[in-house]
C-alpha cells in the first residue's frame, strides 16, 4: 500500500488537534451534555434516514432484465483451497438465460487450489505466475473479457441461483455503472458469526440500500458486484496499491459520475472471521482503506455535481467516525473515575469502620435517560427494520448477539478505526492479509 502523502497527512494531523481540543473541552463540560449533543446529531440522522427508507418504495428490490445480455462471472483466487470449491459450485448454478461465461484468475496460489480448478470444466482458467495480489489479478482478467456485465466474486462468496436475473435490470438505469447485492455471512452458528450477521444484515442491507436510493454509496461491496464492462475503460482498472480496492472503485466511481444500485433481494453469502484477532485484522483493513481513500479522494467533499454525497454522506460518515473516538474516550474516563470515586470511598469507610459499605447512588429517571432511552428504539428499530427487508425472523437465541452488536461491538468498532488512524498519520505500512477461513 502507498503512504499518504505528508500534506494529507499533515491534514490528519490537523483534524487530530481538533479531536483532542473537543475531548478537553468535554472534559470540563458535564458528561451527559456531551454525550446529548453526541446522541442529538446520531438521532438527527436517524429519523432521516427512516424518513428515507419510508419514501424509497420498491426501491432496492429485484428488478428482472428486459434483455439477457453477455456476463462473465469474475473469480480470483489465492491459496483458497477451503472455500473454493463451494464457490466454484455456486457459480457453476447460477440461472441465467444469457450468454454466461465463468473466467477463474489463479493468482499463484500453492495450497491446492490451482490443482483443483485445473480439474474443473466449463471455467477459463487464467494462471498467474506468482502471487499479486487480489487486485491484479482482477485487472489481467479484465483487460481479456469483453462480454457486457462481469461480475466480480471473492473465491469465498457463495452467490444465489437468481442473483443475474434480480440484479442486472438496474443497468437499464442511466449512467448506472455497478450494482451490488446484499452480503450476509454463510455461518452464523457462534455468538461472534451472529454478532457479525446482523451487522453485514443492517450496513449492507437496509444501510446501503438507503445510501443508493440517495446516489451516496461511498463503497462498492468486495464479496460480490456487477459491473459494466465499458466502466473499466472509462475510468480505469483497481489500485494495484489499494488496502480496499473495492472501496477506491466505489469513489472512483462515484467521481466520474456512475450511480451504484443495491439489489437486497439478491444475496450472496461469504466467509467471515471466526475470531476475534482475525476480526480486527479484517477491519484493521477496511477502516485504515476507508481512512486512505477518503484522503486521497477529497475533492469530493462538498462536491456540487453530487450534493447528497458531498454535503451529507461523506462528511457524515467522516467526522462521525471521528467523533465516535473522542466520545469512547471521554465515557472510559467518566467510568474510571467513576470507579476510582467508589473505591476511595469504600477505602475511607472500611479505615473508619473496619468494614466494606456498599453504597450504591440513587437512580433517577432523568430527562437525558430519556433521551438515550429514545435514541436506542431508532436503533432496534432499524436492527428490525434491516431485518425485514432481507425477509429473517430473529429467534431468542439471537437476543443475546443483537444487544453486543447494539450496545457493546460499537466500542469494539471505533478502537479499531481509533488505531488505524494513527497508523495512516504516522504512515505505518500495510499489507492485504487473508483473514477467512
Amino acid at each position: 500500500m502507498i503512504k499518504l502523502s505528508f500534506l494529507k497527512r499533515l491534514a490528519l494531523g490537523i483534524i487530530l488537534c481538533v479531536l483532542v481540543g473537543l475531548l478537553f473541552i468535554s472534559l470540563i463540560m458535564p458528561i451527559f451534555f456531551t454525550l446529548v449533543v453526541v446522541n442529538f446529531f446520531l438521532l438527527y440522522v436517524m429519523v432521516l434516514f427512516l424518513l428515507i427508507y419510508l419514501d424509497k418504495g420498491n426501491f432496492g428490490k429485484a428488478k428482472k432484465p428486459k434483455t439477457f445480455e453477455s456476463v462473465t462471472i469474475l473469480v480470483p483466487v489465492y491459496n483458497s483451497i477451503g472455500t473454493i470449491k463451494d464457490c466454484i459450485a455456486a457459480v457453476k448454478k447460477i440461472n441465467y438465460k444469457g450468454k454466461l461465461e465463468i473466467v477463474v484468475v489463479d493468482d499463484g496460489s500453492t495450497d491446492g487450489s490451482r490443482e483443483f480448478l485445473e480439474s474443473q470444466s466449463g471455467i477459463k482458467l487464467i494462471k498467474m505466475k506468482q502471487n499479486s495480489g487480489k487486485a491484479a489479478a482482477l485487472n489481467t482478467a479484465l483487460k481479456k473479457i469483453t462480454t457486457k456485465y462481469v461480475a466480480c466474486i471473492d473465491s469465498d462468496t457463495y452467490p444465489e441461483r437468481d442473483v443475474l436475473n434480480k440484479t442486472l435490470g438496474y443497468f437499464e438505469e442511466e449512467k448506472v455503472g455497478a450494482v451490488t447485492c446484499l452480503i450476509l455471512p454463510d455461518k452464523k452458528g457462534s455468538l461472534l458469526q451472529r454478532i457479525q450477521f446482523f451487522e453485514y444484515a443492517s450496513s449492507f442491507g437496509l444501510w446501503c440500500t438507503i445510501l443508493s436510493y440517495i446516489d451516496s454509496m461511498t463503497m462498492i461491496p468486495g464479496p460480490m458486484t456487477i459491473f459494466k464492462k465499458s466502466v473499466f475503460e472509462k475510468v480505469g482498472y483497481y489500485d494495484t496499491k489499494n488496502l480496499t480496492e473495492d472501496m477506491e472503485i466505489g469513489l472512483r466511481l462515484q467521481k466520474f459520475g456512475y450511480k451504484i444500485r443495491v439489489c437486497y433481494e439478491a444475496k450472496a453469502y461469504t466467509d467471515i472471521p471466526d475470531t476475534w484477532q482475525k476480526l480486527f485484522k479484517q477491519r484493521d483493513r477496511w477502516y485504515r482503506g476507508r481512512i486512505f481513500n477518503l484522503m486521497n479522494y477529497k475533492e469530493l467533499f462538498f462536491n456540487k455535481n453530487n450534493k447528497d454525497l458531498g454535503f451529507f454522506s461523506i462528511p457524515y460518515l467522516f467526522s462521525l467516525e471521528l467523533i465516535s473516538m473522542v466520545l469512547l474516550i471521554r465515557l472510559a474516563i467518566f467510568v474510571i473515575n467513576n470507579i476510582l470515586v467508589f473505591l476511595s470511598s469504600e477505602a475511607l469507610a472500611f479505615t473508619a469502620t473496619q468494614t466494606v459499605l456498599v453504597t450504591l447512588p440513587p437512580v433517577f429517571v432523568t430527562s437525558t435517560a430519556v433521551f438515550f432511552l429514545f435514541s436506542y428504539f431508532f436503533v432496534f428499530l432499524y436492527i428490525y427494520l434491516s431485518l425485514k427487508t432481507i425477509g429473517y425472523e430473529p429467534s431468542l437465541g439471537d437476543i443475546i448477539a443483537i444487544l453486543i452488536n447494539i450496545l457493546l461491538y460499537p466500542f469494539f468498532i471505533t478502537f479499531v478505526y481509533g488505531q488505524g488512524y494513527f497508523k495512516e498519520l504516522f504512515g505505518v505500512r500495510a499489507k492485504w492479509v487473508r483473514v477467512s477461513m
